[in-house]
C-alpha cells in the first residue's frame, strides 16, 4: 500500500480536521497513550466494499455494514491504537491509502476518551 499517492491537499485537510479532534480529546482529559478501538468509516459504491478482506488481514475489524439511503454502502471498522498524534496520523495516512486504491470515501475516525 505504500505505494500509492495521497493527495496532499486531501491529507493537509483531513489532518486539520483530525487536529480538532485531537485537542477536543485532550481538553476532555483523554491520555493520549492509552490503547483503544478507534472507529473509522469508509463510503462507496456496494461493488467495491469487499475491501474488507484485505482490512482484516491488516489488523482491522468490522463494526457493521450499512446500506445508505444513495445506494452506496458504509463500512464501519475498528483499528486499536493510541490517540497519540503520530499514530492518529499513521491511521489517517492509512485509510486515504485505502481510499484511493479502492476507489471508496474516507470518512474520517472516532474514538472514545480514556481516562
Amino acid at each position: 500500500m505504500s505505494a500509492i499517492v495521497i493527495d496532499p491537499a486531501r491529507l493537509a485537510g483531513t489532518l486539520t480536521s483530525d487536529a480538532d479532534v485531537i485537542r477536543s480529546l485532550r481538553e476532555n482529559g483523554d491520555v493520549a497513550t492509552i490503547v483503544r478501538p478507534v472507529d473509522v468509516r469508509f463510503i462507496g459504491d456496494a461493488a467495491k466494499i469487499p475491501l474488507l478482506g484485505e482490512l482484516q488481514k491488516a489488523g482491522w475489524r468490522l463494526i457493521q455494514i450499512l446500506n445508505l439511503d444513495d445506494g452506496r454502502q458504509a463500512l464501519d471498522v475498528q483499528y486499536d491504537l493510541t490517540t497519540e498524534v503520530a499514530a492518529l496520523r499513521a491511521l489517517t495516512e492509512a485509510a486515504l491509502r485505502i481510499e484511493v486504491d479502492w476507489d471508496v470515501e474516507y470518512d474520517g475516525w472516532g474514538t472514545v476518551i480514556r481516562r
